[in-house]
């Protein structure tokens, strides 16, 4: 893991850059020495669809796609489109009673005030099961629910085939294929 971590310079927003396309992100001050360039995807189509061709490219191969709700399921769709995946497997952030024999796995998203019951439905067993499966995210921050992600798969005995994400936050991680990287601005002495 490498650390993304830049000064604190003042500025109040961040530009970031997706194989051309821009967007200029808000600074958020989260503590009082730390600032976060708020990124949320949902609703800009024409964000999602861009990466959604990169990332679709990285996972060809894949046989099954899985994200977690909620920012993860417009990316997915899109990809699932890209690569002509039927189906693809989203986890919920709560066992719901419709579900039989769920797969649950706990963590703790860095958005979540609590402890997340991440699951899926144990009928989309036969859909995970030696399948190839791609783990889809919008930011990896924690890695708590890609790691989540990646436990519900394999308890479904997927084979896991990659992990991608649009983002990483505050640091980079050798498993993780992503399109750029979000710093975390921290005020210096």
């Amino acid at each position: 893991m490498v650390q993304a971590v830049l000064p604190y310079d003042g500025r109040e927003y961040y530009e970031l850059s997706i194989a051309g396309l821009k967007r200029l992100l808000p600074l958020l001050r989260v503590s009082e020495d730390t600032w976060i360039a708020y990124f949320d995807s949902l609703g800009d189509k024409e964000f999602i669809s861009h990466c959604a061709k990169i990332l679709a490219e990285k996972i060809r191969g894949s046989e099954v796609l899985m994200t977690s709700e909620s920012k993860g399921i417009p990316l997915v769709h899109e990809i699932a489109g890209l690569l002509n995946h039927g189906y693809y497997i989203v986890a919920r952030k709560e066992v719901k009673s419709f579900m039989t024999n769920p797969l649950v796995v706990e963590c703790r998203p860095i958005t979540s005030k609590s402890t997340v019951k991440l699951s899926i439905d144990g009928r989309y067993i036969p859909k995970l099961k030696d399948k190839k499966v791609a783990i889809v995210d919008d930011i990896v921050s924690t890695k708590e629910t890609m790691n989540a992600l990646e436990e519900l798969a394999k308890k479904a005995g997927a084979i896991i085939y990659k992990k991608v994400a649009i983002l990483v936050e505050g640091a980079t991680y050798d498993d993780v294929e992503y399109l750029g990287i979000l710093p975390i601005f921290k005020k210096t002495a």
